[in-house]
């Protein structure tokens, strides 16, 4: 099993490009600051997450598809869907959706973003939250 999920692990990071770790500011399920963590793929897609803690945990796994940058090749922009939790009291569980752009320093390995997280919650308390918006500051790893 230890054999198994190494060869998978390995054959997984071959694919990965840059890490980023960061803060999300701004709405964000029970709080207004979270840990904010993106993992690249080859294929213009990566795996967005969050998690804040606050009165409870909460927390965001979004997969997101990256679009080309146009224009300007610091910028770029991606739309994504994923699933939301809060567990605390009321426990929640939803599905969110994500769009944003995003500034890739070149000298320096930051990213600054701003984002729409529009999340519709399904267990315990029904909701539609359209006016979350955030801003990401990330550290890019293994970059420069």
């Amino acid at each position: 099993m230890k054999k198994t999920f190494f060869i998978i692990l390995i054959a997984c990071s071959l694919h990965i490009h840059a890490q980023e770790i960061g803060i999300r500011l701004g709405e964000f399920t029970y709080s207004n600051v979270a840990i904010d963590g993106i993992v690249n793929f080859d294929d213009h897609t990566r795996l967005h997450g969050d998690i804040a803690f606050g009165e409870g945990i909460g927390a965001n796994l979004l997969y997101d598809f990256t679009v080309e940058r146009f224009n300007n090749p610091n910028f770029q922009y991606y739309i994504g869907t994923g699933l939301s939790a809060f567990l605390g009291d009321p426990f929640v569980l939803g599905v969110s959706g994500e769009t944003g752009i995003e500034y890739l320093f070149k000298k320096t390995p930051i990213t600054l973003g701003v984002d729409w997280r529009p999340q519709l919650n399904i267990i315990s308390r029904t909701s539609l939250k359209l006016l979350q918006f955030g801003i990401n500051i990330r550290y890019r790893i293994n970059e420069i």
